[in-house]
């Protein structure tokens, strides 16, 4: 005779809730946050300068081809004896300046989506926005940049703004949520409920309580943005040779990984060390939690 064991039910256990950061955790990320910022302002402003950082003409022959790194080429030369440092110093403003015009596309569109569509969740011009926003999104972004490089041809301004389109619909998603979100809010409902326009609304209530999430995400953006320009100029969609942009530095110096690894793996470090650099400054950027 099997016999049923009874006893007591237990009852479920509530998750425990997250504890809020530590002052000292918070302070440490500001401190690193504060040493990535100042890191990214050099960068910027060797970008703005990159002769007060370089000796050597980034388009000049100025040594023998593949010359290891020393101490007069500090990241060697390339395949007909350019420096390859300089190369690199003056590559990065082409980068990081498509890509701050690529993320400014994606901000400007994403916003005016976002805003249009939040202000009135359902709506008519939400749903017409819905529908034109998920079309964007079922072509691959690549796919989407190559036809915009193909109309309009290449170049690494026209990649920017290929790019730019590709990633406006992130941005409309997010600041449409950031928007109905905000506009649940007690001091916004009360604003409505005194008159307030949508336009003051947006700008004195909405936008400040919204440009958290939305600096996280473009700072996250900013990085990718200079991945995807990088890799249209690897494959060829991008700027042509001579140029020094990253991506045509690595795709000309690949062939040569057997005798001359730094020509290629130099740029290809340098556009990582950026890329993550700009990812941690958007999770350094991110809310902790409550």
């Amino acid at each position: 005779m099997t016999g049923v064991i009874t006893g007591p039910v237990a009852e479920p256990v509530a998750a425990a809730p997250e504890l809020p950061a530590s002052p000292g955790r918070r302070r440490r990320r500001v401190r690193e946050l504060h040493v990535h910022l100042v890191l990214l302002a050099f960068l910027v402003l060797v970008a703005l300068a990159p002769d007060l950082v370089t000796w050597h003409d980034p388009y000049e022959l100025d040594g023998l081809p593949f010359t290891a790194p020393t101490g007069e080429f500090w990241f060697g030369t390339d395949e007909i004896g350019r420096d390859l440092f300089s190369r690199v110093v003056h590559g990065l403003p082409i980068s990081l300046f498509s890509a701050l015009l690529a993320v400014a596309v994606a901000l400007a569109g994403g916003a005016v989506i976002g805003v249009l569509s939040g202000l009135r969740p359902g709506g008519l011009v939400d749903r017409g926005l819905g529908i034109i926003t998920e079309a964007i999104m079922a072509i691959p972004a690549v796919l989407l940049a190559l036809a915009v490089i193909t109309t309009y041809g290449r170049g690494a301004f026209v990649a920017a703004i290929a790019i730019g389109i590709g990633e406006a619909t992130g941005f409309a998603r997010l600041i449409r949520g950031c928007v109905i979100q905000s506009g649940t809010l007690t001091y916004v409902e009360a604003a409505r409920t005194c008159g307030a326009g949508p336009v003051r609304v947006v700008t004195r209530h909405i936008i400040p309580s919204s440009y958290h999430p939305v600096l996280s995400y473009t700072a996250l953006h900013f990085g990718l943005a200079m991945l995807a320009i990088g890799s249209l100029s690897y494959l060829g969609f991008g700027e042509a040779p001579p140029s020094a942009e990253w991506g045509v530095l690595i795709a000309g110096g690949q062939k040569y990984l057997a005798h001359a690894w730094w020509v290629a793996i130099i740029p290809g470090l340098a556009l990582t060390a950026v890329v993550v650099l700009l990812s941690r400054i958007a999770y350094l950027l991110q809310e902790d939690p409550a």
